[in-house]
């Protein structure tokens, strides 16, 4: 997924939370996510499939 696509599904789901709720936290953490893809994030994604991870820290 390139940049603009990303930047463009952050201003969408942030359009669509603006019109359901006053502050949308959870939409603003959300596109943190897409724009910046932190390595943490996605080592939780990864961790999600791998069994033997399970309750290591």
């Amino acid at each position: 997924m390139n940049m603009t696509k990303r930047i463009l599904l952050s201003i969408g789901i942030l359009a669509v939370d603006l019109a359901i709720f006053f502050m949308p936290l959870t939409a603003l953490f959300l596109m943190y996510i897409l724009i910046a893809n932190p390595p943490w994030f996605r080592d939780f994604l990864n961790n999600l499939d791998d069994p033997d991870s399970a309750g290591r820290i």
